[in-house]
């Protein structure tokens, strides 16, 4: 599969709020790692932030605060904020993707997403823009690695 094309169903799934174990399971590789830039004085209201997330969990009961995985990931991240499908397109327009293939094992593809985001804690809402870096693909085109930035200082202010 196209690298362009996992990138282009992922944020299509992420858009319309498929689950993101459906997602996990879809997209990315058996052992995936995401990272979610930010502050780490933010985590106190954003505990996704500043950390690594590796693996998958190996059954859903599993979970605990001292989860890691991947799944917890989403799980922590779906406990903090709220996404909701705006007027805008499922997926980013084309010219706000570069993908980079220079060679199979430094394959990136970048991507630049708008979304309207929620505080679970506050219920206020804002227009979020996300830079999203995929890499280490395997040979199927699935995803091996996430890294993210937002504006974190936005969905700090707006989870008080």
């Amino acid at each position: 599969m196209n690298i362009r094309t996992t990138v282009e169903a992922f944020c299509a799934d992420f858009a319309n709020g498929t689950h993101p174990t459906t997602i996990l399971d879809s997209r990315f590789t058996s052992n995936p790692e995401i990272y979610e830039y930010g502050p780490s004085w933010a985590r106190s209201r954003l505990p996704y932030l500043g950390r690594s997330w590796t693996g998958r969990r190996s059954s859903p009961a599993s979970s605990s605060e001292e989860d890691t995985t991947c799944d917890a990931y989403f799980d922590v991240l779906g406990q903090t904020l709220f996404f909701e499908p705006d007027n805008r397109e499922p997926t980013s327009p084309p010219d706000q993707f570069l993908v980079s293939t220079s060679n199979e094992s430094d394959d990136a593809v970048m991507v630049k997403l708008t979304s309207t985001v929620g505080s679970n804690a506050t219920g206020k809402k804002w227009v979020e823009t996300f830079v999203f870096l995929f890499g280490n693909f395997d040979a199927q085109g699935r995803i091996g690695k996430l890294e993210i930035w937002s504006d974190s200082l936005s969905a700090w202010v707006n989870s008080e």
